[in-house]
C-alpha cells in the first residue's frame, strides 16, 4: 500500500466515523440480529446470506453514494483531481474502507445468529467481494448525480436489478432456464459463496463463486474508473461546475400580483409549489409512489403472503387486511407529508421563507401551515 492510498484510506475511515456511518452500521446489525432471533424458525442459517446481502446494499451501495454526494457538495472530489492521487487509488481507498466495515459488521451478525456453524473463509470472501461490488456499483450510479434528491428514487431501480437473484433464492420464479441465466448476474456468485459458507457445496460451485465474483468486481472497477473520468474529471475540464440556473416560470405568481389578489393566496401559491415539485426529480417520483403501492398491494402482497407461509410455515393470510390498511392508510399520507417537508426544506435553503415574511401573506393561510407565529403590533402579518 503506497502512501497516497494509505492516507486516503485513513481519511475515508475518519470521514465515515465523523458522519455517523459506524453508528448506523451498529444499529442495522442490532436490528438484524433481533429480527432474526424473533423469527419462529429453528435453523436461521439459510436466511443469513440474504440478510448479509441486505446489509451490503446499505454499507456498499448507499454508503458509497452518500460519501460521493457529500464530497461533491463540499467540492473536495473536484479538488482531488489536481493532487497526485489517481482515480484507481481514490476508488480503492473507499472500497477498502467500506469492505472493512461490512466485514466486521456481518461477521458479528453471523456469530450472533449461527454461532461457529459456518466457514469463515468463504463467508469473509463473499462479504468482501459483495461489498466491493456494491460499492463500485454505487459509484457508477451516483457519479451521474449531484444531489440526493435526484439520486434517491432512481437508485431503487438499480437495487432491484442488482438483487434479482434473491427472488430465486427465496423460491420465487425457480426454473432451470432462469437459474442458468442468473449465473451471469453479478450478485449470483456472491450468493453462491455466502450460501456455501453455511451449507455444504461442491468445489466446482465454490470455484465459480470465486472466479465469477472476482471477474465482476474487476468489471465494475473498470466501469467506476471510467465514470470517474467522465463525470468528474471531464466535467471539471469542461468548466461545467457553475451553479445550475433554473428557467424562470412563464407567469410570475407572486403574492402581491394581480393573480394573487384575484384568486387568493392559496390559489396563487399552489402553482408555485406545483412548479417546485415539477423541477425536483425526487418529488416528481414521489407523486406516483402511492399508485405503485396500490398495485403492489393488489398483486404483489398476496404473493409475498403465500411465499412467507411456504418459507417460514406462518399463515399470514389473517394479517393481509391490517397490512393493506397500514400501507394504504398510513404510508400513503406519509409520502404526501414528506413532499411538503421537502418543499419546506428547499424553501428554507433558498431563503424563500425569509422573503415571505416581508409580504402581506399570513402564515396561517400559507399552504404549509403556520409553523411560527409572531404577530406584529398594528400589522396584519402573522409571522
Amino acid at each position: 500500500m503506497n502512501s497516497r492510498l494509505q492516507a486516503t484510506f485513513l481519511c475515508d475511515i475518519r470521514l465515515q466515523a465523523r458522519n455517523g456511518f459506524y453508528y448506523a452500521a451498529v444499529a442495522v446489525a442490532a436490528i438484524t440480529v433481533v429480527v432474526l432471533r424473533l423469527l419462529p424458525v429453528d435453523d436461521l442459517a439459510w436466511l443469513l446470506p440474504a440478510m448479509i446481502v441486505n446489509n451490503l446494499i446499505v454499507n456498499g451501495f448507499y454508503f458509497m453514494s452518500g460519501l460521493v454526494l457529500l464530497e461533491k457538495a463540499e467540492g473536495s472530489i473536484e479538488a482531488q483531481i489536481v493532487t497526485p492521487l489517481r482515480s484507481g487509488e481514490y476508488l480503492a481507498a473507499k472500497v477498502g474502507a467500506l469492505a472493512l466495515l461490512s466485514l466486521v459488521e456481518n461477521l458479528a451478525i453471523a456469530l450472533a445468529v449461527a454461532g461457529l456453524d459456518f466457514r469463515p473463509d468463504l463467508l469473509a470472501t463473499g462479504i468482501v467481494l459483495g461489498a466491493a461490488l456494491y460499492a463500485l456499483a454505487g459509484f457508477v450510479v451516483v457519479a451521474r448525480y449531484d444531489a440526493i434528491n435526484t439520486f434517491l428514487l432512481p437508485s431503487v431501480g438499480y437495487m432491484l436489478l442488482l438483487g434479482l437473484p434473491l427472488l430465486t433464492y427465496f423460491g420465487i420464479g425457480r426454473d432451470p432456464v432462469v437459474a442458468t441465466l442468473l449465473l451471469a448476474h453479478p450478485l449470483q456468485p456472491i450468493l453462491v459463496l455466502l450460501s456455501a459458507a453455511v451449507e455444504p457445496a461442491p468445489p466446482a460451485v465454490i470455484l465459480y463463486g470465486l472466479a465469477a465474483g472476482a471477474a465482476w468486481v474487476a468489471i465494475f472497477a473498470w466501469w467506476a474508473n471510467r465514470s470517474f473520468r467522465r463525470f468528474v474529471v471531464d466535467k471539471v475540464n469542461a468548466g461545467d461546475l457553475r451553479p445550475r440556473v433554473f428557467p424562470q416560470p412563464r407567469v410570475r405568481l407572486d403574492v402581491d400580483g394581480p393573480l394573487a389578489r384575484r384568486l387568493g393566496a392559496l390559489r396563487a401559491l399552489g402553482p408555485i409549489d406545483a412548479h417546485s415539485i415539477g423541477r425536483d426529480a425526487m418529488l416528481r417520483w414521489m407523486i406516483f409512489i402511492p399508485f405503485v403501492m396500490a398495485l403492489a398491494v393488489r398483486w404483489v402482497l398476496p404473493l409475498l403472503v403465500g411465499a412467507a407461509q411456504s418459507w417460514l410455515g406462518l399463515d399470514l393470510a389473517a394479517y393481509y387486511p391490517p397490512l393493506m390498511g397500514y400501507m394504504m392508510l398510513l404510508i400513503v399520507p406519509y409520502f404526501w407529508g414528506a413532499i411538503i417537508g421537502f418543499l419546506l426544506l428547499d424553501q428554507r435553503d433558498e431563503q424563500t421563507l425569509t422573503a415571505l415574511q416581508v409580504t402581506p401573506l399570513c402564515a396561517a393561510i400559507w399552504p404549509i401551515g403556520c409553523w411560527r407565529r409572531r404577530c406584529w403590533p398594528r400589522s396584519r402579518r402573522c409571522w
